[in-house]
């Protein structure tokens, strides 16, 4: 969700940008006007659309109506603006026609029923699909197969050992897209103009938060060079490029380049349809006409310099009415750069990794690639233009060859030296999928970690250990640990979440293997945030110095060796953070709906398959969770009655009805899977027998509800009903971005008949410390007066002292006590994952870990709880 969609209050600026603040505030009271806990927008001075800074109150757990209708309808202009579906006029047109398609109906079959639909049907044209007659339905298909910015091709050409070769580059007309973007009125009801600042706001402290490209540094200097409305106001509208040679098959022999509009919210530029990431060319593959072991090193570099003269040949603010009958002076320009390293030494036309400077970033040494505590002169467009320049104006071969050594650069001009305000080696961002689960740990410390375990004949046992790890939505499942080919860079991530609870009681006692892949997981953990608040990068700038540290112990002990370019391109991620927003804009991982486009092929068939992976790519990317939504449109067949619930996890779920309906009001959970319903007696006879939960039942139950409730009276004689549940759908607050997040939990004696599933729950306490307990029954009570009360049965967990052979710093161990109680389900704040632990001697299973990455809420709740400090 867009935080600045949400804003209540408005207020004047000041001098600062700040709003005043109320009487009662300056007293030390919290005034009407601002809540207690709240998120500050602040515009940029040049906006002349925006002079008010806005306000989004934090101080309620769940948020006001108003707020929430706000939401609503921010969502609903999301997926108006995206319309996934398109060409068709509705999510219902698309779904007749995916229905038709895919049951081979007849022409006369599908024009009776639309002719149905359109008239004596549905009361003489109330249904909600537009299409009239098979006409129509075939009229759409056709659309469907030429949609958006057509391509063009030219031809490129460079002389490789004086032979000409030439190749043939297929592109759009990347400005064409652009007023393809700026001029449609749907996105431009969601487009951001102008950079804005953030900040949280609490105890009368502020401290600065990015997320969006709009709200980090890069664009507000942009902003600030731009000059003033002359009668128009100048935009800067940053792009994101994506390169990713991985498409590449045996029947494409080129890679798709795919451009994304960062003025548009992530909702909408990193999924499909309209807004949505677009292949805006296919870069040629330059074939190797022989092996580089059979040339000279001259002529290795000769062909590495004629791939980039390639590259750069295949590239190619005026002002212009928006969607939104604005006139604006637009200034399209490269702000980030998702590529691999290989990728992105052809593209910044730098030398590759056995340079003498092998970063595009920055002129670090091939020495100095494991110091990730210092900072190295940067690369800019302008101070490499004069090293060409330079060079090429050198006496001699040998000095021109040395400058260009001296600064790891090809004799290559870039192309991006003359756009305004896009500099090719600072666009270049820090890819959490390639560097660092794919890289430092996929590539480097996970292969390090399996050779030792089969050093030490521990792998057998780290698969069985693995097996057994508990499950979580969230975390894929790993069940073979010796299968070294995972390609993917999400099972590495979930390899790395888990497998310091693995390794911890296998290796031997105070192994720096261990804490060097638990710091680098710190990493990951506060890199892949939402919103980075500047508490936060401070806390990431000490893990990336642990982390260092750490891999200096593990070269000493194992001879590993950290000097490799993804290993020093951590240094720049902070700083990518601060100038373009958090790493996730960046990121290699999203958008793969687009990919699509490459093998459509002009059959009806492959339209709607199409077109369904880009609807459901939208609500896969307009999720809070990043999963793929429930809704698919056989409900919400209007894009103009869109609930926002459509955008979360589960909003789309069937719950069957209970026999006692929930309590009235705004409650965070809703109980699913109904098992039994019956009164407390008849449950505690029926059951209590062969399941502890319900043993004394009715009893125990009186006596807490007399407890939690003393105005109502329960005599003897009276009945209280009640409903047990299997599942329960909770929504709670993330510390991560502070919008609402969901877990779904589950109390099963044979889930999916794989055995028991008790998953845990975080609850509010008097403790100051986490306090944690396994769910075994989810029941809702009904009291003689009518009063409804949904509780839980769990068993608390203790918090202990024993430890591992080899701990950890945020290392928590939970032991299981063994009785029975009631939690009332309004002191349960969200799900926890909590995994086996082999214990001290005759433990008896009772000892767990508490898994803290299951994702970045939990990670910043287990963090503060252990004595940090980060908002």
């Amino acid at each position: 969700m867009d935080l600045e969609a949400t804003a209540l209050p408005t207020f004047q600026l000041d001098s600062d940008g700040i709003p005043p603040p109320s009487e009662q505030e300056e007293t030390g009271e919290v005034g009407p006007m601002l809540p207690a806990v709240y998120l500050l927008s602040v515009p940029h001075p040049k906006d002349r659309k925006h002079t008010f800074s806005e306000v989004i109150s934090l101080s309620h757990p769940k948020p006001p109506s108003d707020i929430a209708d706000l939401e609503a309808r921010h969502l609903e202009n999301m997926l108006d603006a995206a319309r996934p579906w398109a060409p068709w006029e509705s999510l219902a047109d698309f779904g007749y026609t995916e229905t038709a398609v895919k049951g081979v109906l007849s022409k006369e079959i599908i024009d009776m029923q639309l002719k149905g639909f359109s008239g004596p049907w549905s009361n003489e044209g109330g249904s909600k699909i537009t299409l009239r007659d098979y006409k129509d339905y075939k009229f759409y298909l056709e659309k469907a197969r030429v949609v958006g910015v057509q391509f063009l091709n030219a031809n490129v050409e460079a002389e490789l050992w004086g032979e000409p070769k030439k190749y043939t580059f297929y592109y759009r007309d990347p400005w064409e897209w652009i007023l393809s973007l700026v001029t449609d009125p749907g996105l431009a009801r969601v487009s951001q103009w102008q950079s804005r600042r953030l900040y949280y706001c609490e105890n009368g402290q502020m401290e600065r938060y990015v997320h969006e490209p709009f709200s980090a540094d890069c664009w507000n200097d942009v902003d600030s060079e731009l000059p003033p409305a002359n009668p128009f106001m100048h935009c800067w509208l940053p792009l994101h490029i994506w390169l990713d040679k991985g498409l590449v098959t045996s029947h494409v022999k080129m890679f798709p380049i795919v451009l994304r509009a960062l003025w548009l919210p992530s909702e909408i530029r990193n999924a499909s349809g309209n807004g949505g990431g677009v292949i805006i060319g296919f870069m040629v593959m330059v074939d190797d006409p022989g092996h580089p072991k059979d040339r000279t090193e001259r002529q290795n570099y000769a062909f590495a310099q004629f791939k980039r003269e390639i590259y750069q040949q295949s590239w190619f603010g005026e002002p212009v009415r928006c969607g939104d009958e604005v006139v604006r002076n637009l200034y399209p320009g490269f702000l980030i750069e998702s590529l691999d390293f290989e990728e992105a030494w052809n593209f910044t036309c730098c030398r590759a990794g056995r340079a003498k400077h092998p970063c595009a970033r920055c002129l670090v040494s091939q020495e100095m690639l494991d110091c990730l505590g210092q900072a190295f002169p940067s690369r800019s467009s302008k101070a490499m233009k004069k090293v060409v320049e330079k060079a090429r104006s050198a006496p001699t071969a040998a000095q021109r060859e040395k400058l260009l050594m001296d600064h790891g650069l090809h004799d290559v001009p870039h192309f991006m030296w003359n756009i305004r305000f896009s500099d090719p080696y600072l666009a270049f961002i820090y890819d959490l999928l390639h560097f660092l689960e794919s890289g430092k740990w996929g590539h480097h410390l996970w292969s390090l970690t399996l050779d030792i375990l089969e050093k030490l004949g521990l792998l057998r046992e780290a698969t069985v250990r693995m097996a057994k790890f508990s499950r979580w939505r969230d975390l894929k499942h790993i069940n073979d640990l010796a299968t070294k080919d995972f390609t993917d860079g999400q099972t590495h991530l979930d390899i790395l979440k888990c497998i310091v609870y693995i390794l911890c009681e296998i290796l031997p006692p105070k192994s720096t293997l261990i804490p060097c892949i638990r710091a680098l997981l710190k990493c990951r953990m506060l890199l892949g945030l939402r919103v980075m608040t500047t508490s936060r990068q401070t806390v990431a700038q000490q893990y990336i110095e642990e982390y260092e540290q750490w891999c200096k112990r593990v070269s000493e002990n194992y001879g590993k060796n950290f000097k490799f370019p993804k290993q020093h391109f951590l240094v720049h991620a902070l700083d990518d953070v601060r100038m373009k927003g958090v790493l996730r804009n960046g990121t290699t991982r999203t958008g793969e709906g687009t990919h699509q486009e490459i093998s459509v092929r002009d059959e009806d068939q492959e339209v709607v398959a199409r077109t369904r992976l880009l609807i459901d790519d939208f609500f896969k990317q307009a999720s809070r969770t990043g999963e793929q939504s429930d809704a698919t449109g056989d409900s919400e067949n209007s894009k103009k009655a869109v609930d926002a619930a459509q955008f979360k996890q589960g909003s789309a779920r069937r719950i069957p009805k209970s026999r006692i309906s929930p309590a009235k009001g705004e409650n965070q959970w809703i109980f699913g899977s109904p098992l039994q319903h019956g009164d407390s007696r008849s449950y505690e006879d029926l059951h209590g027998g062969d399941d502890p939960v319900y043993r004394s039942l009715d009893s125990r139950l009186r006596d807490f509800l007399h407890s939690q409730y003393p105005d109502e009276y329960l005599g003897y004689e009276d009945t209280i009903m009640i409903e047990v549940f299997r599942c329960v759908y909770l929504e709670y607050q993330s510390k991560d971005d502070w919008t609402t997040a969901e877990d779904i939990l589950r109390c099963h004696t044979n889930w999916y008949n794989s055995g028991p599933r008790y998953d845990c729950v975080l609850f509010n306490s008097d403790q100051p410390s986490i306090a944690c307990a396994r769910l075994r029954s989810l029941i809702r009570c009904e009291l003689p007066s009518s009063r409804v009360v949904d509780l839980a049965v769990v068993q608390n967990m203790k918090h202990s002292k024993w430890r591992p052979k080899t701990s950890w710093d945020g290392c928590v161990v939970l032991e299981e006590e063994g009785n029975l109680t009631f939690l009332l389900m309004d002191y349960v704040i969200r799900g926890a994952l909590l995994t086996p632990a082999e214990g001290p001697p005759n433990s008896r299973n009772r000892f767990h870990y508490l898994v803290d990455a299951v994702d970045g809420d939990m990670f910043l709740r287990v963090l503060n709880a252990t004595g940090h400090v980060c908002n």
